[in-house]
């Protein structure tokens, strides 16, 4: 995890303070390390996840 990704995370969520102290205090860069691959980890699942319709439509996208 990029600090740059520890940062983008302390911004979505709405946490108060710098972002430069979520990076440089370890307990709160762990959290949002944490927070931030779990988004990762959504967002790759609901792009994977086709219905039937769509597929027997063709659509893959």
């Amino acid at each position: 995890m990029t600090d740059a990704d520890i940062a983008r995370e302390h911004r979505l969520c709405h946490l108060r303070g710098s972002a430069l102290d979520s990076i440089t205090n370890p307990a709160l860069r762990i959290c949002l390390a944490n927070c931030a691959e779990l988004r990762k980890k959504r967002a790759l699942s609901e792009q994977t996840t086709l219905d039937g319709k769509r597929l027997a439509a063709g659509e893959t996208e």
